[in-house]
């Protein structure tokens, strides 16, 4: 696991954060990459997987838990998964904040002195400081179910359950 207490599998995109939801390395360890259901001894557990096909296994569960249309939970999911290690070919960044993959450096937010912010986007963190620094986890969670809610054609309510529970995943907004 991370300092944070929570990886994200780089494959499947599953948050990790118990020793069981870990994959293992050939010499039995901890995979710090991959969970459980992907990575077992060293290799992933479904080898030929395509990213299409690792979106419509994910984006079924999604619109299964989020009530999304398939169609839409199926693209969402790939948008997500084409940000992981397994699919990118490298481990991108996410906002602390807002979950935003900090994929060009254009993405990043800065620092006081005026260097990239590894930790957060932008729209979130500009100068050393958030753009909203009195923005509450509620607060966050209200400002995103509306788009969250159109752009997957879902209603309020599951988007406020999807946006409360990825929220919790990340640094800003963890209890």
């Amino acid at each position: 696991m991370d300092a944070n207490g929570i990886r994200t599998c780089q494959s499947c995109g599953m948050p990790m954060s118990a020793e069981e939801h870990f994959g293992t390395e050939a010499d039995g360890g901890f995979s710090r990459d991959y969970c459980t259901y992907c990575y077992q001894k060293g290799a992933f557990t479904e080898s030929n997987i395509t990213i299409d096909e690792m979106a419509k296994i994910s984006g079924a569960m999604m619109s299964q838990l989020y009530a999304i249309p398939l169609e839409k939970a199926e693209s969402f999911s790939k948008e997500q998964l084409s940000c992981l290690k397994r699919w990118a070919g490298r481990e991108i960044a996410l906002c602390g904040s807002c979950g935003m993959p900090l994929a060009r450096d254009e993405d990043a937010g800065t620092e006081a002195d005026g260097s990239r912010s590894t930790a957060y986007c932008t729209y979130c963190y500009r100068d050393g400081r958030f753009t909203e620094p009195d923005l509450t986890r509620e607060q966050a969670v209200e400002k995103y179910v509306p788009m969250m809610a159109s752009h997957l054609g879902i209603p309020a309510e599951k988007a406020t359950e999807m946006v409360r529970q990825y929220l919790s995943t990340l640094p800003r907004w963890r209890e």
